[in-house]
């Protein structure tokens, strides 16, 4: 993740990252002071940075051992993709998401777009045994500042322009999935014109993140510098709960019950967070999903509809159309094209 020291290469070309190397880049180590020099990480790991700036780091298959880690980050705007593995991870408190597995066993990728500014803290925990598979780029707001003040940029990424904090979370389509992937490859291989290939592909993922981010007008998990990190930790259970329901099973009593608080409790945090209520932040959860299942699944409209929550397909289709401004069979229509 942005802020880790890439590793160097090893006498036999594979990566290796020791608990000194990590010291000696400045990273706090959480682990009852045990001053080994073990191996900690170790994969395929490759780099581009361009004259603009940008960069993207990226690993594959990066096996972990025992470790708990905290590091600052420098200020910047990271756009963070992960497709397989599993490690506990979190920024200032607030939690990054990570990849799921489906019932079929396929992997589900999770990425965020984070805006953090000097000093926010990394911190990471991972077990034996564990790995991931990720890409961190990283976007420096000179670059960003390039939009700055048209009259069609997004309140979002206006936030990415003015140095605020933010976090928003991201689903990477499947095209975005085969270019990290292809990245992997290129870094492995060394193809002739391979610098010129990461760098096309680097730009490629970072215009489709930042539009399907910010065009729709996507709101922060984390409202700019309003939440503490035990309401930040709230707020993310509260989205994974809902995450793991469709809109049609979705009872609030459970999800309070789940989250063992109160409704009061949780109304005043999504007010305070999205200045809108609990039921509100919910559909729009759900119709955000939606939006993203049209475009990048076959699954039929009325299917996902009633994912949604939405039993009657009118009143679902009339739901979109305020909330993105066009009707779920425009958008379809697009995705196929």
């Amino acid at each position: 993740m942005s802020g880790v020291p890439t590793p160097s290469p090893s006498a036999s070309g594979n990566p290796v990252l020791t608990r000194r190397a990590l010291r000696t880049q400045g990273v706090r180590l959480l682990d009852d002071g045990r001053q080994g020099d073990e191996v900690v990480a170790c994969g395929l790991v490759g780099a581009v940075r361009m004259e603009s700036g940008i960069y993207a780091n990226f690993g594959r298959r990066m096996q972990i051992s025992d470790l708990e880690m905290e590091v600052p980050l420098k200020e910047e705007v990271t756009i963070k993709i992960f497709l397989e593995g599993h490690v506990e991870a979190s920024i200032d408190g607030e939690p990054i998401p990570m990849p799921r597995r489906t019932a079929q066993g396929r992997w589900v990728p999770s990425a965020i777009i984070a805006s953090h500014r000097e000093g926010a803290r990394l911190r990471r925990t991972a077990r034996k045994g564990q790995y991931l598979d990720k890409m961190v780029i990283g976007l420096p707001r000179d670059w960003l500042r390039r939009w700055q003040g048209f009259a069609d940029t997004p309140a979002g990424l206006q936030t990415l322009i003015d140095g605020r904090p933010g976090f928003w979370r991201w689903q990477p389509s499947s095209r975005v999935e085969f270019l990290v992937r292809q990245m992997f490859d290129i870094a492995a291989r060394k193809p002739a014109f391979a610098t010129m290939q990461l760098e096309s592909h680097t730009m490629a993922i970072v215009s489709e993140a930042l539009g399907d981010t910010f065009a729709s007008g996507a709101d922060a998990v984390a409202a700019p510098g309003g939440l503490t990190a035990t309401e930040q930790q709230r707020l993310y259970a509260l989205v994974k709960c809902i995450d793991r329901k469709p809109g049609c099973e979705l009872c609030l009593t459970d999800v309070v019950g789940e989250l063992a608080t109160s409704p009061a409790t949780l109304q005043r945090l999504v007010r305070k967070a999205h200045n809108c209520s609990l039921a509100e932040f919910i559909r729009n959860k759900y119709l955000d999903d939606a939006r993203q299942a049209l475009m990048f699944t076959d699954r039929p409209i009325s299917d996902i509809a009633y994912a949604a929550g939405y039993t009657h397909l009118s009143n679902f289709t009339a739901a979109f159309r305020r909330r993105f401004g066009h009707p779920p069979s425009q958008l379809r229509r697009q995705g196929a094209t």
